[in-house]
């Protein structure tokens, strides 16, 4: 293959990225003239006898790059891609940002591009990545989460004697109706709180002569994470954390009749709960409470089962937290993964277990330092290359990867690149924070090839220029590969 060849293939690209692509191609050549030796030596031992014109033992050239076109095109694909990437993250909106930033591409397991691969970046809501995998590598995707309602006695004639147990089991999505019609994941993931109250009404009870005591202590009492932004709750950004959670725990309401945040986590689900068992007729006459005794437990004081509701199977509360990016799931998630592995519902032995299963999974997670589920912190610390290699032990028809925005069809990804080549075929975690914006996942490439993929934009002066220019690569990925056709490589003949 000529110099002149080689130009015409490199042309289509940036200059810059001339003598990049002229490598590649020089090792394919140079590929190609080993075999091509090979071949010539191989053809003239097995040449009949009297035959002298050696081209027609060889219809195409020894030297011709139409011996290696797999080979060489997939040279030329890869380091396109590379080139492509590379040029997005020297754009004029993106640059500035790029020693604080990351990118790693992987193509059908091998590294096409890694720019700044082990940095630690703060990933912003592309953590929740992490989170995902980590869970659904402790907890079978089937299980559901339960709540309970428990009392002393049976009711009799209609009337429960004493106090009515509502006991959390860590469901992050036991919802009001009301609550449901606010929220982007619809009432098919919900666990309906009014359900709920049905079970209670269908158990027989039309008065009780205590209270309803909210009992949120499966996890810790610790409600936000100490170092995040107050602005987090109040803006609604997240909840307030607890083993018993009814619609984020924003069931308290103001005198206009605005939700807030619960102050008191098992007081204010009882009253939630209270409510819709009013609204079915059932009296209730004590105040909702919290456990007022630490040392009480349910199952003792209140030893009647009365109702219970379970959720969705775990694997779709994974897609609702991925898909729509819900932080307080997240968190929620952390905290349950924290009891069931070390008996305490608490934030950082959540997180301990995360990096174990990481470790089993061969992740090195040297890089990972995290202290919280959902990203919103700013510490929060994760490196592309981990991201990526998190990524790839994920089943394409697993709930991790089912349940990820689809880029212009479904979740945080659905307004970006309709009607496009990407669209559809790009199923990716985002992030977002002042000055960050992270995509992560996996692309489906123009052949089916799987490509994932992980970019982290740090120091921007606007987020929607990381946006831009994650759309940019993901619409690069899909294209991919860009090869050259035969006839760019070399004679026909």
């Amino acid at each position: 293959m000529s110099a002149r060849a080689i130009d015409a293939v490199v042309s289509k690209d940036a200059p810059r990225s001339a003598s990049v692509l002229r490598t590649a191609l020089f090792a394919a050549v140079v590929a190609l003239i080993g075999v091509g030796t090979i071949g010539l030596f191989a053809g003239l031992r097995g040449e009949p006898a009297g035959k002298t014109d050696a081209t027609a033992a060889f219809p195409t050239p020894v030297l011709s790059a139409r011996r290696l076109p797999n080979a060489l095109r997939a040279a030329v694909a890869r380091q396109r891609l590379s080139v492509q990437v590379n040029n997005v993250l020297a754009g004029p909106d993106v640059s500035t940002a790029s020693a604080k930033s990351c990118a790693v591409v992987r193509v059908a397991g091998g590294i096409v591009t890694a720019n700044g691969g082990r940095r630690e970046v703060i990933p912003a809501s592309t953590l929740k990545v992490l989170t995902a995998i980590g869970v659904l590598a402790r907890v079978d995707a089937t299980e559901r989460f339960v709540t309970t309602v428990r009392a002393t006695a049976r009711p009799v004639g209609g009337i429960l004697t004493g106090d009515l147990w509502l006991v959390g089991g860590g469901d992050p999505l036991l919802e009001t109706a009301s609550y449901t019609t606010t929220q982007n994941h619809g009432a098919s993931v919900a666990t309906s709180l009014e359900t709920l109250a049905d079970n209670v009404v269908a158990a027989g009870i039309s008065q009780i002569s205590g209270r309803i005591i909210g009992d949120d202590r499966r996890y810790d009492s610790i409600r936000v994470v100490s170092t995040w932004k107050r602005s987090y709750v109040s803006s609604g950004e997240v909840g307030p954390t607890g083993g018993l959670m009814i619609d984020d725990n924003f069931t308290r309401l103001n005198a206009k009749g605005i939700r807030t945040a619960a102050v008191d986590v098992g007081a204010d689900a009882a009253s939630a709960f209270q409510r819709a068992l009013m609204e079915r007729g059932i009296t209730v006459v004590g105040v909702p409470s919290s456990v007022v005794d630490a040392t009480a437990d349910a199952a003792t004081v209140a030893p009647v089962s009365i109702a219970e509701i379970r959720s969705a199977p775990l694997g779709d509360i994974i897609g609702e937290m991925l898909r729509w990016s819900d932080n307080t799931t997240a968190e929620m998630l952390v905290k349950e993964l924290g009891f069931r592995t070390a008996g305490k519902g608490t934030t950082a032995d959540g997180i301990a277990a995360i990096r174990a299963a990481l470790v089993l999974r061969g992740i090195d997670v040297a890089r990972m330092r995290t202290v919280d589920g959902s990203g919103l912190d700013r510490s929060d610390r994760v490196t592309c290359e981990l991201l990526v290699d998190a990524i790839a032990t994920q089943e394409p028809d697993g709930p991790f990867m089912t349940g990820l925005p689809v880029m212009g069809e479904a979740g945080t990804l659905r307004r970006r690149l309709r009607g496009t080549a990407a669209a559809g075929k790009v199923h990716a975690k985002t992030g977002s924070l002042n000055g960050v914006s992270s995509l992560a996942g996996r692309a489906e490439a123009s052949d089916g090839t799987i490509v994932d993929f992980a970019i982290a934009f740090n120091g921007l002066a606007s987020t929607a220029q990381g946006v831009a220019a994650g759309n940019a690569i993901s619409e690069a990925l899909v294209a991919y590969p860009d090869a050259p056709a035969l006839e760019q490589l070399g004679p026909l003949r």
